[in-house]
C-alpha cells in the first residue's frame, strides 16, 4: 500500500491497513469510534479520520501559551461585559441603559422565569465557568502539574463551549442597535465594547486551542490496539473492551462503545422541537406598545422590516439563523436517527458531516432571543413605550435548546455501528 502523509492506520475488523511510521499514539475517533494510529506530526494542516473524515488534529496555528493568554483576557473582559452598559438611549429626557443583567431581569419580570434562567445561564454563568475552568486547566498544564481532576475539568470546558454564546450575543447586539438607531441616538457603552472584544477573543481562543494536544498533555495516548477496543467519546482515549461501562482513566466519563439509549433520547428531544416549532412562528415573538397601541412582531415580520430598511445582510442572517438552521437541525437529526434504526449503509460520511454541521450551527439560532434581550431595556418608558416578550419567544428558545440537546445526546458513533450490524455492510469511503 502506497504511503501517504497525514493518513491514519486503521485497526478495525481485525484487518489493519499497512502501518505508517513513526506512529504517534493509538486514538479513537469520537465521531465514528474508529480505533486508529495517529502518525507523527511533521507538517502543517489537518489530520482527518480515515473513515468519517472528521478532523482529528490541526497541526498549525495552535499554542497552549496563546490559548492561555486568550483565556485570561476573556476572564478580564467578562465582568465588565456582563455588568456595564451595552447601549444607552435618551427618550423624552429619560436615560435608558441596556446591560446583560437588565435584559435577563426584564424577561423574568414579564413572567418568563425559565426563559430568563436559560438566557442568564448562557450569557453569564456558562461563560464564567467555561473560561474560568479553561484558564485553570491551561495554567496548571503550563506549570507542568497533573492533578487527578484535570481531565474532568477540561472535559467540562469542552461540553460548555457551545453554550457559552457571547459571540452570538454580539450579533444580537448589532441587530438591536440597528433597530433603535434609525429612531433614537444610541450611545455604545463600555459593556458593548467589552462584548465586542470578548466575542473576538472567544473565536481566537477556539482557533488557538487544539484539544488533542491538550489531552496528550493531560495523559498519554493508550497503546491498546485491539480491534475491539473502546474509544472514549469525550477525550478519544482507548480502553480495552472489558472496560465498557467503567470510568475513563483520563477524563472520568463513562466508557461506552455507544451511549445507552442515546438515539431514543435524541428522538424525544427532536419530537419536542417539532412541537414547539410551529408555535414559534405562528405566534409573535414580541409586542411593542407605543402610546397605548400594541404592535405584534414575529420572526417573519422582523425579517421584512429589516429588508424594508435596506438592511438585507442582517435580514439574511436572521432568516438563516432563525428559520433555516432550526429546520436544518430538526430534519437532519431526524434523518440520522431514522437511518440508524434502519441500519442504513449508504452515505455514512455525509451523515457524519451533517451531524458535525448541526452541532456547529446550533448555537447561532439564539440571535433573535438575544436581540430582544438587548432591545427590551432600551425601549421602556412607563405609560408610553414598552417591549414585551410574547408567546413565540419562549417557544423559539425551546426549539433552539431542544435541538442542541438532541444533537448532543445523539451518539454519532451509532451511525457507523448500526451500519456494521447490517447484513451486507460495506465501508462508505
Amino acid at each position: 500500500m502506497k504511503r501517504q502523509p497525514m493518513k491514519l492506520t486503521a485497526l478495525i475488523s481485525g484487518t489493519p491497513d499497512a502501518e505508517i511510521d513513526p506512529p504517534h499514539g493509538i486514538i479513537g475517533c469520537s465521531w465514528c469510534g474508529l480505533v486508529q494510529r495517529l502518525p507523527a506530526i511533521t507538517g502543517r494542516g489537518v489530520i482527518h479520520c480515515r473513515r468519517c473524515d472528521a478532523p482529528l488534529e490541526r497541526t498549525a496555528g495552535r499554542s497552549i501559551d496563546a490559548a492561555l493568554a486568550c483565556s485570561i483576557t476573556m476572564m478580564v473582559l467578562l465582568i465588565p461585559a456582563i455588568v456595564m452598559p451595552l447601549m444607552q438611549v435618551s427618550i423624552l429626557g429619560a436615560i435608558n441603559q441596556s446591560t446583560v443583567g437588565s435584559g435577563v431581569a426584564g424577561i423574568w419580570q414579564q413572567g418568563w422565569p425559565i426563559m430568563a434562567l436559560v438566557v442568564g445561564a448562557e450569557l453569564i454563568a456558562v461563560p464564567l465557568i467555561r473560561f474560568g475552568l479553561l484558564t485553570i486547566v491551561l495554567m496548571v498544564l503550563r506549570l507542568g502539574w497533573r492533578p487527578h481532576w484535570l481531565g474532568s475539568a477540561f472535559r467540562i470546558t469542552e461540553r460548555l463551549d457551545e453554550w457559552a454564546t457571547l459571540d452570538v450575543f454580539l450579533v444580537g447586539c448589532v441587530i438591536g442597535y440597528s433597530r433603535v438607531e434609525p429612531f433614537l441616538p444610541v450611545h455604545i457603552g463600555p459593556g458593548g465594547w467589552c462584548v465586542l472584544a470578548a466575542a473576538f477573543m472567544t473565536m481566537i481562543t477556539r482557533a488557538t486551542l487544539e484539544r488533542r494536544a491538550i489531552w496528550r498533555m493531560i495523559g498519554p495516548d493508550a497503546s491498546e490496539n485491539s480491534a475491539h477496543a473502546i474509544a472514549c467519546g469525550a477525550c478519544d482515549h482507548i480502553a480495552p473492551a472489558s472496560a465498557e461501562g467503567e470510568h475513563c482513566p483520563r477524563c472520568n466519563t463513562h466508557l461506552w462503545r455507544q451511549r445507552p439509549n442515546a438515539t431514543m433520547r435524541a428522538l424525544a428531544f427532536t419530537l419536542a422541537g417539532f412541537i414547539f416549532y410551529p408555535i414559534a412562528y405562528l405566534f409573535p415573538m414580541e409586542i411593542d406598545v407605543e402610546a397605548g397601541k400594541a404592535h405584534a412582531h414575529s420572526i417573519v415580520s422582523g425579517i421584512f422590516q429589516l429588508l424594508q430598511a435596506g438592511l438585507w445582510p442582517l435580514a439574511l442572517v436572521i432568516f438563516t439563523a432563525s428559520v433555516g438552521i432550526p429546520l436544518f437541525k430538526l430534519f437532519g437529526i431526524s434523518w440520522i436517527i431514522l437511518s440508524s434504526y434502519q441500519h442504513s449503509t449508504s452515505r455514512l460520511r455525509l451523515k457524519g458531516k451533517l451531524y458535525r454541521a448541526i452541532v456547529a450551527a446550533g448555537r447561532w439560532s439564539h440571535i433573535d432571543v438575544y436581540t430582544v434581550a438587548v432591545f427590551l431595556p432600551l425601549m421602556r418608558l412607563p405609560g408610553l413605550l414598552s417591549v414585551d416578550v410574547a408567546d413565540g419567544m419562549p417557544a423559539f428558545l425551546g426549539v433552539v435548546v431542544l435541538t442542541m440537546m438532541a444533537a448532543r445526546v445523539l451518539d454519532p458513533r451509532h451511525i457507523w455501528i448500526a451500519a456494521h450490524e447490517a447484513p451486507k455492510y460495506a465501508h462508505d469511503r
